[in-house]
Parts: C-alpha cells; structure tokens; sequence
C-alpha cells in the first residue's frame, strides 16, 4: 500500500505551476506597534488612580504582562510601606552595553580599530573613538566586557 503523504507531498493534490510563497492571508506582524488600549482592565488601572507612565505600560505590553512585572516588582516591597521602590537603570545602559558586544565580536573577528568604528558610526549611528574601541575591543577570546 501506498502512502498518502501529507501536505506538499500529497500525492492527489496537484501545486499550480508558479504558484509558490505565503497565503495570502498572512499578515506581517509588529508587536512594536501593537497596542492594547481596548483591553477594559487597563480602563480599570486608570480608574484605580495609576500614575500615566504606568498605564502606558500596561497598553504597551498588555494587562497580563503587566501585571505579571507588578506582581514582581511588588514581591521586593518592604512590608511596612504601602509604597515599593525599585530602581530602574537607564535604558541606555543596555545599548551601551549591546554596542560593547558589537565592538568585541568585531574584534574577534578580526576588524581592525578604524574599521570597527566605521561600522559603529554607519550601522548604529554613534561615534567612538578608537581608544573607547581598543579599551572595549582589547578583550581576549572568551572575555566578557562588563559593565
């Protein structure tokens, strides 16, 4: 007996002679620009008195992402404060970071130090100077820079 197969290697089905790719109901998808404004449980944070800068995280991430990170950030409250305070690093400092690693792979790689920077300043649009590259860039195989 003779498999069927499934799929694309269904025997009994035959492909249209050019007719290859996605459906045509696929969408493209950016959750950098979805937003979750509609969900009535974020209505409910704005009705409860949380600050602005809290709800547009809730709307940014949506309510059950956010409540998981309050949920969190919340557990590290001291018990005698209605209050939690939690510092937040500069957002910065993960690019800094991020960049830093670009620079030591790059190095690894083998680029020289006016190469890397070239590369920093056309692909991620900051200059560095050549000792801030050889300072980060000096790592030995298997170095890890940190902060």
């Amino acid at each position: 007996m003779e498999t069927e197969g499934v799929g694309a290697r269904h025997k009994e089905t035959k492909m249209l002679a050019g007719v290859v790719g996605y459906l045509d109901n696929c969408t493209k998808s950016d959750f950098s620009k979805k937003v979750f404004r509609d969900d009535p449980r974020i209505s409910e944070l704005r009705e409860m008195g949380l600050s602005r800068h809290w709800v547009d995280i809730a709307e940014s991430i949506g309510f059950d992402s956010f409540i998981t990170v309050w949920q969190k950030l919340s557990d590290h409250d001291d018990a005698r404060s209605s209050k939690c305070t939690i510092y937040v690093p500069k957002f910065a400092g993960w690019l800094k970071y991020q960049r830093n690693r670009v620079i030591i792979s790059l190095r690894l790689s083998g680029r020289g130090y006016t190469e890397i920077q070239e590369i920093i300043k056309s692909e991620l649009g900051e200059t560095v100077s050549i000792a801030h590259i050889k300072r980060i860039g000096g790592c030995k195989k298997g170095e890890v820079w940190k902060a």
